[in-house]
């Protein structure tokens, strides 16, 4: 009996006939695995999952001096996620005012469409953080001996 050849094209690989058909099946397929793996791409495994969209912080006027520092790490960490630039960053930051700090820095500031971020930020830090009296804050941590 002749000896059995690799179908694959340039393959010189042969089998002798007398193997046991179980056999020669199993080294043909190992054989075709390892020699002439398939050259179509499996495709991965893509996640249908979507990334929740980042919320825009909120600040609300007569704040805290600690909510003002969690408001500008919270906007930083938004603005990074988003990527914004240019005016972008002033109409959001004006969009995380509530509607009654809007009110306000538009009275008492104009238009802010036409300032750049730091102003824009300054402004609204003086309305939206109420000051402390730095007494007040000596008298409660005496308190709490």
């Amino acid at each position: 009996m002749a000896d059995i050849k690799c179908p694959a094209p340039d393959c010189t690989t042969t089998w002798p006939a007398a193997i046991a058909l179980e056999v020669l099946l199993k080294l043909i397929d190992l054989h075709e695995r390892t020699t002439h793996p398939s050259t179509v791409s499996t495709p991965s495994p893509v996640s249908n999952t979507k990334a929740e969209k980042v919320k825009q912080p909120v600040i609300l006027a007569a704040g805290t001096s600690e909510e003002w520092a969690y408001f500008q790490q919270r906007w930083s960490d938004y603005k990074a996620a988003t990527h914004l630039t240019g005016s972008d960053v002033v109409y959001q930051l004006f969009e995380c005012c509530d509607e009654n700090l809007q009110k306000d820095l538009t009275r008492s500031f104009g238009a802010l469409a036409n300032k750049n971020e730091a102003n824009v930020l300054q402004s609204i830090k003086t309305l939206a953080v109420r000051q402390e009296n730095i007494m007040v804050a000596r008298v409660q941590l005496q308190q709490m001996r």
